[in-house]
């Protein structure tokens, strides 16, 4: 039976792991517009340049108040579809649905 057990854990284990990954969900001008869900169910939206690296430390990103973030090593990225990007990551923000 503990066996059992162990086995339905390890099952559950990717799912739940799953459930807290950023996804992803759109592209916008070349941005990469993820979302994953809070405990509450929650959207929790970033929005970067795909590259290599990790998204804080080596990717062009906006911040939590939707502010370029630049890495010193990477150019700045054309701002003028920015405001493209925003309006995604305020779709995804307000609606699990992304409308």
């Amino acid at each position: 039976m503990q066996a059992l057990h162990l086995l339905l854990l390890s099952l559950m284990s990717p799912v739940a792991f799953a459930s807290t990954a950023f996804q992803p969900l759109d592209r916008v001008e070349g941005w990469l517009i993820e979302r994953r869900l809070d405990e509450n169910q929650d959207p929790i939206c970033r929005a970067s340049v795909p590259g290599r690296g990790t998204w804080f430390s080596a990717r062009v990103h906006l911040d939590a108040d939707d502010v370029m973030v630049v890495p010193a090593w990477l150019q700045r990225p054309d701002e003028t579809m920015l405001e493209a990007v925003r309006d995604s990551l305020r779709r995804c923000r307000d609606s699990v649905l992304y409308l």
